[in-house]
């Protein structure tokens, strides 16, 4: 096995063991309620919820990447993704978090107050980052296949 495929090999299992690292962590957080929102009141738990389910999304991509690399780096071909996941997920992630922050939905110790035109630029920064792994995914359907005869 040459250099770059056990380079791709390598960080596959480090990707593969991060996600299910950080999954075990965010379900011992939900077991032990450490990670129950930091002190928020029940009116709260949609936007609680909400956040634990990108967390395992981010979770459960970080594990497909490892997969992914991990097949590449033996040989195999694994199928390609359809959509951007990384990009919608992470897009996810910066946007709920700004929200968060933005209206209070979950308490902090902190109050930061950014100007507004920097909390627009992440709101439209976020969206376009969804938007573009959604595109990626409609453009390889739209292209017309080509048959030589």
């Amino acid at each position: 096995m040459g250099l770059r495929r056990r380079g791709i090999q390598v960080l596959g299992w480090l990707s593969l063991i991060a996600g299910a690292g950080f999954a075990l962590l965010l379900i011992r957080g939900i077991y032990t309620g450490f990670t129950r929102g930091f002190g928020a009141s029940r009116s709260q738990a949609i936007w609680i919820a909400l956040g634990y389910v990108l967390c395992f999304a981010f979770a459960a991509y970080l594990v497909c990447v490892g997969r992914h690399a991990i097949s590449l780096a033996k040989g195999l071909l694994p199928p390609k993704a359809r959509f951007g996941w990384g990009r919608i997920i992470l897009g996810a992630i910066f946007l709920y978090f700004n929200a968060a922050r933005h209206f209070h939905l979950i308490p902090a110790h902190f109050k930061p107050s950014p100007s507004n035109l920097t909390e627009g630029v992440i709101f439209i920064g976020c969206v376009l980052l969804i938007f573009s792994g959604v595109w990626r995914g409609l453009r390889r359907q739209i292209q017309p296949s080509v048959s030589v005869c």
